[in-house]
């Protein structure tokens, strides 16, 4: 088996931001702790503590940033296109390493880096495998989402109705500009199918990416990696509150969430911040507000609840709090059209509402908080399933490392037909 002797990864944060650089992060430790040499590099700073002073893993953070952040907008504007800097950085580093046995993986590049970023890994001919995260790689906005009104888009990406729509979370004009990096970076660049493998965190979110990614690549579901210590499943027929963790804007549905559970007359704890944190207070003022919350203290909330609620107006490409709370032995209560529906199943460690209705939601919120049984048996099921196969670090890294070896063998691939075996990993409710 060709190990690979080095893994890039490319990620715009060094920082813990999200889910994205949560997962970047945890796979360049667990690569490192398999003394396999990694180079982790990034453009926004700083760099998390966890990655530093670590074997076998090396940190290159450019100090630059984010493009939504920078207050000299020509410069936003002309590295979210193509960050020569980082371009170059890259190169040097790349002129270090062997193309025989060096994996790049890019997690993320829209928000600093840019699309010529992993574009320099293909045209020194390494290997490029990236991780969809978002939709950045199909959808100029990265979220199939028109934002405007707060509906699921489902336009072809650049064709013209999608040039005409009005989808971007800003202004038209930022809209477009993201056009043009896409139509650079899918038409141009041609960076899709240059890549050699891709990475799907759901299958839901895969397949609405797939009729637009090159057919002829290779394709898996890996799971992220979500590493919960083991204790006795939550006592969720004792608890009262209803959670909502996430950012407060209008895609993550926090607003939909403060209305169904201000009719159900349910308990309601929100926890994180945005924009909307105003108008929530307003639609429920009864309700908990946290904040955000470091990880000891999130469990602690969601071992007091008597369900998670998860209601994205969008597609979302995962919803890793799901699968933290089925850890918990907490069922979850989800829009029947995210991704999350891969984890979820109606009745059995979770419910399902009809996606983006605050009625439906708050009948099933009503239902749930007046039946103690209900709740214990969804708890239970996604407590025992979440165990059956849990998502740790160590699963991550393994999958990842059958992905490299194969790219790294072309004859192997071959024998598999040029295709992964894109069976999913994760444990389904038939089992």
């Amino acid at each position: 088996m060709n190990t690979p002797g080095e893994v890039v990864i490319l990620n715009d944060y060094a920082s813990l931001t999200g889910g994205s650089t949560t997962v970047a992060s945890a796979s360049a430790l667990g690569l490192a702790a398999r003394e396999i040499d990694v180079t982790f590099f990034s453009s926004v700073g700083p760099v998390m503590p966890q990655l530093q002073d670590v074997p076998h893993l090396r940190v290159i953070c450019l100090g630059q940033k984010e493009i939504g952040k920078n207050r000299n907008r020509l410069q936003a504007f002309v590295n979210g296109w193509r960050n020569a800097r980082a371009m170059r950085a890259l190169r040097e580093l790349l002129a270090t390493k062997s193309r025989e046995n060096t994996i790049v993986h890019a997690h993320t590049w829209t928000m600093a880096l840019s699309p010529f970023v992993p574009q320099v890994a293909v045209e020194m001919g390494f290997r490029l495998v990236v991780t969809l995260h978002d939709f950045f790689i199909t959808c100029p906005n990265g979220g199939f989402f028109v934002h405007s009104k707060s509906e699921i888009c489902r336009r072809v990406p650049l064709s013209l109705s999608c040039w005409g729509c009005n989808c971007d979370r800003r202004n038209f004009g930022h809209k477009l500009w993201r056009n043009a990096r896409t139509l650079t970076q899918n038409r141009l660049l041609r960076l899709p199918e240059k890549v050699a493998a891709y990475i799907g965190v759901s299958a839901h979110s895969l397949n609405v990416m797939r009729p637009y990614l090159p057919p002829d690549t290779p394709v898996r579901v890996v799971r992220n990696p979500i590493d919960c210590p083991q204790e006795e499943p939550a006592a969720v027929e004792e608890n009262r509150n209803f959670l909502f963790i996430g950012r407060f804007s209008p895609e993550k549905g926090v607003r939909l969430f403060a209305q169904a559970a201000r009719a159900a007359g349910v308990p309601a704890v929100f926890i994180g911040d945005g924009a909307l944190m105003p108008e929530v207070r307003r639609i429920c003022p009864e309700a908990r507000f946290t904040g955000w919350l470091n990880q000891e203290a999130l469990r602690r909330e969601l071992r007091s609840a008597r369900a998670l609620v998860f209601p994205p107006l969008w597609y979302e490409t995962l919803g890793m709090v799901v699968v933290e709370a089925a850890a918990a032995g907490v069922p979850a209560i989800i829009s029947d059209r995210c991704a999350a529906t891969d984890y979820i199943f109606n009745n059995i460690n979770g419910l399902y509402f009809a996606h983006g209705s605050a009625e439906s939601l708050q009948r099933q919120m009503a239902a749930l908080a007046a039946d103690r049984d209900l709740a214990a048996q969804l708890g239970r099921s996604a407590y025992e399933l979440y165990w059956r196969n849990p998502w740790t670090a160590e699963h991550h890294v393994s999958e990842l490392l059958e992905i490299y070896n194969l790219i790294l063998q072309p004859a192997a691939l071959a024998a598999h037909g040029g295709k992964f075996d894109e069976s999913v990993s994760y444990i389904r409710a038939d089992g």
